[in-house]
């Protein structure tokens, strides 16, 4: 999203040879291909484990996806705080435009789950990922423009033990949570599942926690006098709070859809760690090839991510998706490829149009201010 970009206004096009820290978004494309990627398989009844949300408690690897985008979103926001302060912006004029975004982002969403539905209102989910998005990026952007690092720790610190108090008050199944309570209470019916919604109300105070940390992260990559001391704070970290996260996950399950304390912190400190290896191999080895497409899909990635959400429910609501899966493409790869292979091919394929899109914009000079 626009406001949690970290490098200097001007044509994107220009943008990887004037940015002083590419790997921001190289990371940001990187989490956007892998919800695409996650969300895009040919035939849901054929996907790769790895590549599915856990049922319940746990982390898969699609698992990463979502909280990587919140901490990057937290990572870029002391970047761009100081550049809007820099152009002489008052805090008033932030405010507006926190609220704005978020409000956008909550429109967008909505639209999303609008088409989805079919366009019955009736069916409509009210709570979504673009809404998470923006309750998140509003409440840490206020944040971050307030709080020193240390305050921010704490504020996280807080979040995730009220957090973790509130979900003890009833037993952690499926069915039964204090957050599928609030969710029915709030959105009554419109919500991804009977019992609730994983990007439901409760779990908006946690992922508020994801961004803060991130903040932190981009505090080290903003300030810190060499590559040296930036690669020691991200590392040692991320280290650590991998290591808490998965220790805490012990007595306090992993867990996505309730997006539990350790789950925040397990993730979180992986996050940090990719941002790390990415800071080192583009912005210090300067290994910048690889990392283009990335960067394309990081500079325009909320515009990228609805467009491709849409394409995909008009796809799924029509008859579109079996023409192209069922009818041309599968049966032109099996064999030697079998379902799952070729499920997975649909989402590569699906990646590589929306990453030749955002190329497209790059070069072009397009940017989407969402």
């Amino acid at each position: 999203m626009a406001e949690a970009d970290a490098h200097p206004p001007g044509r994107p096009g220009a943008t990887f040879a004037q940015h002083h820290i590419e790997s921001l978004d190289a990371f940001r494309g990187i989490t956007i291909a892998g919800m695409i990627l996650v969300n895009n398989p040919g035939n849901w009844e054929h996907v790769y484990p790895t590549l599915l949300h856990a049922d319940w408690n746990g982390c898969t690897l699609a698992d990463l996806v979502f909280p990587f985008f919140m901490v990057i979103l937290g990572v870029a926001l002391p970047f761009a705080l100081s550049r809007r302060r820099g152009s002489g912006q008052q805090k008033g004029q932030l405010y507006t435009r926190f609220v704005r975004r978020g409000l956008l982002l909550i429109a967008l969403g909505l639209v999303l789950n609008l088409v989805a539905a079919q366009f019955s209102w009736h069916a409509v989910r009210i709570p979504g990922v673009l809404q998470r998005i923006a309750l998140v990026y509003v409440i840490a952007a206020l944040v971050t423009l307030h709080t020193s690092p240390r305050t921010r720790a704490g504020i996280a610190a807080a979040l995730l033990l009220a957090h973790w108090a509130i979900l003890r008050l009833s037993p952690m199944t499926p069915t039964e949570t204090v957050a599928a309570t609030i969710d029915r209470a709030v959105f009554g019916s419109h919500t991804l599942l009977p019992t609730g919604d994983p990007e439901g109300l409760l779990g908006t105070l946690s992922s508020v926690a994801s961004a803060l940390i991130g903040s932190i992260g981009g505090e080290w990559l903003k300030n810190a006098p060499t590559a040296g001391r930036k690669m020691a704070g991200l590392l040692t970290t991320g280290a650590a709070l991998t290591a808490i996260g998965y220790g805490w996950s012990l007595v306090f399950p992993l867990n996505k859809p309730l997006w539990t304390g350790s789950y925040t912190l397990f993730t979180a400190g992986l996050a940090l760690l990719g941002l790390a290896w990415c800071y080192w191999v583009i912005d210090v080895r300067h290994w910048r090839g690889w990392a283009k497409p990335f960067v394309w899909l990081g500079l325009n990635p909320i515009a990228i991510y609805f467009l491709a959400e849409l394409a995909g429910h008009l796809l799924d609501i029509s008859n579109a998706k079996t023409i192209i899966y069922w009818d041309a493409l599968r049966p032109s790869v099996q064999p030697p490829l079998d379902e799952m292979a070729t499920s997975l091919l649909f989402a590569v394929l699906t990646v590589s149009v929306w990453t030749a899109v955002a190329g497209v914009m790059y070069r072009r000079g397009i940017r989407v201010q969402v």
